[in-house]
């Protein structure tokens, strides 16, 4: 895995390529060689987008400072770059660069670096424009890179780096083959799927202006706000003329924002698709008669394929037939929760269940079930500012680490 790793300063690059360690091949792009590689880069995006023939000494097709790396590590803070203009940060280029390079995922560094944990979406920074907002200290830990957690600081939200690269690459694919039919359709979005939509959720497609069944990928990128509204426009004109470099820069914004959408306004609330751990959280029976083992829920979570440790009868009668297919999209195995929740079959197991279950919560901010018994650093109950019916969720608390909320803190989930 290619990593390019852009700050303003030169000692600070070298210490985040110490944090990743040996996760990845490493590129610095620091300082002054920043600075001019951004001016050169800035110059042949306006050159392109105002419809000149050239851009310096670039062909107009092309600009590699930025191309030929899977992951592109952003510092937030850039104002040692003399750029003019307003102070500079990863935020105001994020756009320009998820747009006009081959880079598939951008990681903003340091936005808020007093926070570890939002307790707010449950999401990270609900605002930034890269696929994840991260500090440089988080960068070391091995559930970015490998996917995995034994019960240490790893959000649930937090991708396998190597692979969310890998799909982002699929989902612009997935985009230039569908570009023009309705998302709602192309993902196999369920009727029902409507009613347990949150109106964040439904305000993606409404702010299109049109009916939500109707938004195509090509209004997701109208309405993005990753680029001015004047560029937005421009490469759609460009696009109409067939010209490849609007084409590419459409499809590789419209994926990210289909993407966010996904994560932040559905996966978010689990209340549409929604994934094995929080599943399991809400039906431990499916575990048969392991449910009463708490190391067999946490097996589920690195399990790699098929029934993932989830009884095999049960997995092939109800969560096969309910298998979001489209595995780019999200980040491990998901489930329409819509066709599941209204399962008379589910729902008499249920409570036909003698309910021998291990009395564990699923922690979000480590990515794993701990018993709500044990005595030492029992589980928290958190009030998330999320609009679903499950807003209550739980977590660990490391205390070294900095939650903010805290008046999101409800007390001890026993």
């Amino acid at each position: 895995m290619k990593i390019l790793i852009c700050d303003d300063k030169k000692d600070n690059a070298q210490k985040t390529a110490q944090e990743i360690g040996s996760h990845g091949e490493v590129k610095l792009l620091a300082d002054r060689e920043l600075e001019e590689t951004l001016t050169s880069f800035l110059s042949y995006v306006s050159t392109v987008l105002d419809g000149r023939e050239s851009a310096g000494n670039k062909s107009v097709d092309s600009f590699d400072g930025f191309d030929g790396f899977d992951v592109l590590i952003v510092d937030n803070n850039l104002t040692e770059l003399k750029l003019g203009g307003a102070r500079l940060t990863a935020e105001a280029i994020i756009g320009y660069l998820r747009a006009f390079t081959d880079t598939p995922y951008i990681i903003s560094l340091n936005k808020n670096p007093h926070v570890d944990f939002d307790l707010r979406f449950l999401f990270g920074d609900y605002q930034s424009l890269a696929d994840l907002a991260l500090n440089t200290r988080h960068l070391s830990n091995r559930r970015l890179w490998d996917g995995k957690s034994e019960g240490d600081f790893a959000p649930w939200y937090w991708p396998r780096i190597a692979g969310a690269s890998a799909r982002r690459r699929k989902q612009v694919e997935f985009n230039a083959e569908n570009f023009d039919r309705p998302v709602w359709e192309a993902l196999g979005f369920p009727p029902e799927a409507e009613n347990y939509l949150s109106l964040r959720a439904k305000s993606r497609f409404l702010s299109t202006g049109k009916n939500m069944w109707e938004v195509s990928f090509e209004g997701f990128f109208e309405s993005s706000r990753v680029l001015p509204p004047a560029e937005i426009n421009t490469l759609m004109k460009l696009a109409k003329k067939q010209n490849e470099f609007a084409r590419k820069a459409i499809f590789q914004v419209s994926a990210y924002e289909i993407d966010r959408w996904l994560r932040r306004d559905i996966l978010g609330t689990q209340d549409v698709l929604i994934d094995l751990p929080h599943l399991l959280a809400q039906m431990p029976f499916l575990l048969g008669e392991n449910a009463n083992k708490l190391d067999r829920w946490n097996r589920v979570l690195t399990s790699q394929g098929p029934p993932y440790g989830l009884d095999e009868k049960l997995f092939e009668e109800h969560l096969i037939p309910a298998r979001f297919e489209l595995d780019m999209w999200v980040p491990g195995p998901c489930f329409w929760w819509p066709s599941l929740k209204s399962s008379d079959a589910l729902t008499k197991r249920f409570f036909d269940d003698e309910g021998d279950w291990s009395n564990a919560v699923f922690c979000e901010d480590i990515s794993h079930f701990v018993s709500v018994t044990q005595k030492e650093n029992p589980p928290l109950e958190i009030e998330a500012e999320i609009e679903g019916s499950w807003i209550r969720r739980h977590i660990a608390f490391n205390q070294e680490l900095s939650y903010s909320p805290r008046s999101r803190i409800i007390g001890s989930a026993s």
